[in-house]
């Protein structure tokens, strides 16, 4: 993948990743069964583009188990995000905090378990995100 197709593909995640709980929060419908159903139709589209790039691989078990896990972590950040994307708080506030910190969980992840550089600007970055948290939170 070139970096210009990451670009696109951070643009989209940026896009649909920020405006889909905005849209779920019309709903009105939280808790598991609105996780689910979210879920499924999730499924609509990444189902599509199987098909349409004829991509038919079969993991071997070292990919699998890695995969198992992340789904099973998925399904539970997936539930408490409707949660907290219908809840009570300001969309404003609960939303952004839950991606910030989320953002703090991957940036810390990925410098201990694949040892990824720590630099100023790193350290800089995950100052930032702990400050947006603090301005956002309610007060």
């Amino acid at each position: 993948m070139t970096h210009r197709t990451e670009w696109i593909c951070i643009a989209l995640v940026a896009v649909f990743w920020g405006g889909y709980p905005l849209v779920a929060r019309l709903s009105d419908m939280g808790g598991p069964f609105g996780s689910l159903l979210l879920a499924l139709v999730s499924l609509v589209p990444i189902a599509a583009a199987t098909l349409w790039m004829g991509d038919s691989i079969s993991p071997t078990r070292a990919q699998l188990w890695p995969i198992a896990v992340a789904g099973i972590m998925q399904g539970i950040g997936l539930m408490a995000f409707v949660r907290v994307a219908t809840g009570k708080l300001e969309a404003s506030v609960s939303i952004p905090i839950s991606d910030v910190a989320m953002m703090l969980v991957t940036t810390l992840g990925a410098i201990l378990f694949f040892q990824e550089a720590v630099t100023a600007q790193k350290l800089l970055g995950i100052g930032l995100l702990v400050a947006g948290i603090w301005l956002l939170k309610p007060a």
